[in-house]
């Protein structure tokens, strides 16, 4: 994870570009809503809610959070993710179509897994359904129990 927003251009381009460059390539402007939605994400320790980026900025309203979650999303730099319940949470894209975490169902900590050596299973899900092409992305979620939890 970076720990600058600013640093975010690096996971989609090379060179000197600064975050307002790679939103102005997206088509968005760089407002302080999305720099600040964006900083935040950078800097969270696992995905979130709009719910809890709403609390983290109180100077934005709950649907100005999701107007420009979905406009991040539709750029390719923010990922939804699902677990198990019904939230939708929010992470910064690593660009490369990879998402893939450690869910405790006992108190719900969440550990990004930086690790994917599954293109020899997306190459033989391809090759057995014999009706797709490709694959752009894919997510993996493991759940089991955290340490803390493990203790109780």
């Amino acid at each position: 994870r970076p720990d600058c927003v600013l640093q975010i251009a690096c996971m989609w381009y090379s060179g000197d570009m600064t975050i307002k460059d790679v939103l102005k390539k997206k088509g968005l402007r760089a407002t302080p809503h999305r720099l600040a939605l964006l900083g935040t994400l950078a800097t969270a320790n696992a995905p979130k809610t709009a719910e809890e980026l709403h609390a983290r900025m109180k100077s934005m309203d709950l649907v100005t959070v999701y107007r420009n979650l979905q406009s991040l999303q539709t750029a390719g730099l923010v990922n939804e993710v699902r677990f198990k319940d019904t939230n939708v949470r929010y992470e910064i894209s690593d660009g490369d179509g990879h998402h893939h975490h450690l869910v405790c169902t006992g108190c719900g900590l969440v550990a990004e897994l930086e690790e994917c050596d599954l293109k020899p299973f997306e190459r033989q899900a391809l090759k057995n359904s014999g009706e797709f092409a490709s694959v752009e992305e894919h997510s993996l979620e493991f759940f089991g129990t955290c340490v803390s939890c493990a203790k109780k």
